[in-house]
């Protein structure tokens, strides 16, 4: 497990060192564009340099910690001159740091990192990796990058800032051991981090571990072949089934017809049968149902008499108490469609008969 060090590129001729950083010992620093991304690879920190991360400390005693942040950050970005994104830290003694980053900036180096596979967990102003000190001010020098840090300032190293905020004050240069201590330490628990809001990591979703994706994927082939074997099964119920009634269908249609011998021609010669015996086909089920329905729906009618003739006519006998009873069924039989002729009499006990034919429209 090791951890790249970078600095944040900020332009296309700007190939910064980048460094891999594995049990204390610096390894690499060889240009950006040239680097390989490994497994092993765990930690990935950008430094932004002074003149692109602007940091300020201001002081809000009142506030609660998250209010002073917010506070910060609506100060930072009313008192820059276009739009930046900034992220603010509350620090001990009711002091707040922030850091304003360009977007367009924090957009085009983070795109230049994912070109060489680097996706950085941390992305810091080189200020803010480096120890302020009450009575000091300290110098530092990073792959092209210069830094003057003192205990509310981190700016460039050059001549306007050091008259305006150094004057006459000595500035102690650290070693390159000094500062890299610093940066590995500030990777453990950074002052604060660009990448945050619209520019936070997003991490892929890790759908279990490889051992459970293992099992899932052993359950889902399990359930795919018993689906599978399921699919067969039932298909082989129908196929035996289906043979079963063709069977017995043929079987019925052979005592009709003794010359049927396919079933799947049994329908037609069954047609033609039936035609050649004077029997209509077909009508007696919807002439019946309808028939039925009509006297369900009026409850004191009663079929007395049924004849289904070769012509396709049914005839029926409806008997009622009163005439009205009959009516009403055979007015809802008309309503369906069906023709119908209708005779009423009555019979030796005063009974209301119709004597009915029905046929299909």
């Amino acid at each position: 497990m090791t951890l790249i060090v970078t600095r944040f590129p900020t332009h296309d001729a700007d190939d910064p060192a980048i460094w891999r950083v594995a049990d204390g010992a610096w390894n690499g620093g060889a240009s950006l564009s040239q680097f390989l991304a490994t497994d092993e690879d765990a930690t990935v920190m950008a430094l932004v340099g002074p003149a692109d991360a602007r940091c300020v400390w201001s002081s809000l005693p009142d506030l609660e910690p998250k209010q002073a942040e917010g506070v910060a950050r609506i100060r930072a970005s009313e008192h820059s001159l276009g739009q930046v994104h900034a992220v603010a830290s509350h620090l001990a003694d009711d002091m707040v740091v922030t850091a304003t980053i360009a977007p367009s900036v924090m957009e085009y180096g983070l795109s230049r990192l994912a070109l060489q596979g680097l996706n950085p967990d941390i992305v810091i102003p080189l200020g803010m990796v480096v120890d302020a000190h009450p009575d000091q001010i300290i110098g530092v020098e990073y792959d092209g990058q210069t830094l003057l840090r003192g205990l509310r300032f981190a700016i460039p190293d050059e001549p306007v800032f050091h008259n305006l905020l150094v004057g006459e004050q000595s500035v102690e240069a650290i070693e390159d051991a000094r500062l890299q201590a610093m940066i590995v330490a500030a990777a453990d628990r950074p002052a604060l981090n660009l990448r945050e809001g619209v520019f936070a990591k997003r991490l892929p979703r890790e759908w279990g571990t490889s051992i459970q994706r293992r099992w899932i994927a052993r359950l889902l082939g399990g359930l795919v072949t018993a689906s599978l074997l399921l699919g067969l099964v039932t298909w082989a119920k129908h196929r035996s089934a289906i043979s079963s009634e063709n069977a017995r269908a043929l079987a019925a249609a052979q005592k009709i017809d003794p010359s049927i011998s396919d079933p799947a021609q049994a329908e037609v010669a069954l047609d033609r049968a039936l035609a050649q015996k004077g029997l209509a086909k077909g009508r007696f089920a919807p002439l019946s149902a309808g028939l039925w329905r009509s006297v369900k729906s009026s409850p004191n009618v009663t079929v007395r008499e049924l004849r289904y003739g070769a012509s396709g006519i049914l005839t029926v006998v409806l008997a009622a108490p009163d005439a009205n009873s009959v009516n009403k069924a055979l007015i809802a039989i008309q309503q369906d469609g069906y023709r119908i002729t209708a005779t009423p009499r009555q019979d030796s006990s005063g009974a209301t008969l119709v004597d009915m034919t029905m046929r299909m429209p």
